[in-house]
């Protein structure tokens, strides 16, 4: 289930054979909401996956450092700041079998940040779970599971 902010504009679709890609804009356009979701040739661990992400990210903006990086298993998977020459960009990364999906609230990089926006689009990024089957669990004992919707919620 995706839950974009309340009257933020969805960017057009961005996709290839290997990923789909959703922007919101806030109505400033100073903040983004994002939900990537990529198709991998096999199954592999967050962790891998994040480095293919900065690769795209170099290779699409010049550059890409991280920030912070922390290992979630109530994701699960991988939360992490990366910032590039043009963007902030704050990801949940997590992936399950031949999918993998990052969340993330966007801001550019060098400018002052809209607080009030990035709280709504990092609400909007944990409110959001990807596609993971209704019966996974992130930890054999966690009793949270992350359930597909057919169409987006949204946060206020």
């Amino acid at each position: 289930m995706v839950t974009p902010p309340v009257g933020w504009n969805p960017e057009p679709l961005k996709f290839s054979d290997r990923h789909t890609h959703q922007i919101w804009l806030s109505p400033t356009g100073e903040t983004a909401f994002g939900v990537i979701r990529f198709k991998l040739p096999w199954p592999v661990g967050p962790t891998l996956l994040m480095g293919r992400f900065l690769a795209e990210m170099r290779r699409l903006e010049q550059s890409a450092s991280v920030l912070s990086k922390e290992d979630d298993p109530e994701l699960p998977g991988i939360r992490f700041v990366a910032e590039s020459q043009i963007h902030k960009v704050r990801v949940n990364l997590i992936t399950h079998g031949f999918r993998g999906w990052a969340l993330y609230a966007g801001t550019f990089a060098g400018k002052a940040e809209n607080k009030a926006e990035l709280e709504l689009a990092e609400r909007a990024r944990e409110a959001s779970s990807p596609g993971l089957p209704a019966d996974y669990q992130p930890q054999p004992t966690g009793d949270r599971a992350a359930i597909p919707a057919t169409q987006p919620a949204s946060v206020r």
